[in-house]
């Protein structure tokens, strides 16, 4: 069975993947473990990421970067990586003074020296697209580096900031949810929430909470075992309708022709 590798080097850019060593020697489930720091040799030079998964070919559904592992990273490579990247904040300065002499509209939030020191990124945020042509001509003279401009959302914006959530707890974005989903109002639905309307279900992004991503299965699973809104049942105290449901306890709300009953799944048919 084939193994495939996700390596990231930053939360907010792309995923890599690798299926192989150097010298093309297939890469063996037992060779990595999630969190471990790995050199990798990718198209524009080589990198310093962490893995975040080891599959099976078989279960991959995402779009990303082929890419070659060279080997774990030492110690030694840590510090090196460490020593390029102590500079970036007078790094993302410099960006912003030429980004504001060029009048462009973005706002930059974080810069990646890369491992073998040939190219900075720079992680933007802006409200449309941006021409960012001559921006990078300008860095490429300043650096004597290959520049590379990377644009990223609300969500990332947010979760590379760090901050705490309506709930009290560290944003899930920051603390473990590194795989951000496509949050849309159908889930609202899904979920019984649509009531309380997308400005109380907006995280500090502005957008709809993670949350809500994270929890659909959860709820698509739960919503196929109960009958649906509108469907006629029976129960010990007569047929009713269904008009609603408390998701999570599997509670189905019906009407009869006496009121409403709130009973559980197993006691309907």
């Amino acid at each position: 069975m084939s193994v495939i590798v996700f390596i990231q080097l930053v939360s907010w850019d792309g995923l890599y993947s690798a299926r192989f060593l150097r010298g093309e020697r297939p890469i063996e489930k037992e060779m990595f473990s999630t969190g471990d720091k790995v050199i990798i040799k990718a198209k524009s030079g080589s990198d310093l990421g962490s893995i975040t998964r080891v599959a099976e070919r078989e279960e991959i559904t995402e779009s990303t970067e082929e890419t070659i592992i060279l080997r774990k990273a030492h110690s030694d490579d840590l510090r090196r990586f460490e020593e390029k990247n102590k500079d970036k904040k007078k790094a993302i300065k410099v960006c912003e003074s030429l980004a504001k002499k060029r009048a462009l509209q973005i706002k930059i939030i974080d810069a990646l020296f890369s491992f073998d020191g040939g190219r900075i990124t720079f992680a933007f945020v802006a409200l449309g697209r941006v021409d960012f042509r001559l921006l990078v001509k300008d860095l490429a003279q300043k650096f004597h580096k290959s520049i590379r401009m990377h644009q990223v959302g609300a969500r990332q914006e947010t979760g590379l900031a760090g901050d705490i959530g309506p709930c009290g707890r560290p944003l899930c974005c920051l603390s473990f949810l590194k795989k951000l989903g496509h949050v849309t109002t159908d889930m609202m639905f899904h979920q019984n929430l649509s009531q309380r309307g997308p400005e109380r279900l907006s995280g500090i992004c502005g957008r709809l909470k993670c949350c809500l991503s994270f929890e659909e299965d959860a709820y698509c699973k739960i919503l196929e075992e109960l009958p649906p809104v509108g469907s006629n049942v029976k129960t010990k105290q007569g047929s009713g309708k269904v008009i609603g449901y408390r998701i999570l306890e599997k509670i189905v709300i019906i009407r009869t022709k006496d009121g409403s009953l709130e009973l559980p799944l197993d006691e309907i048919k």
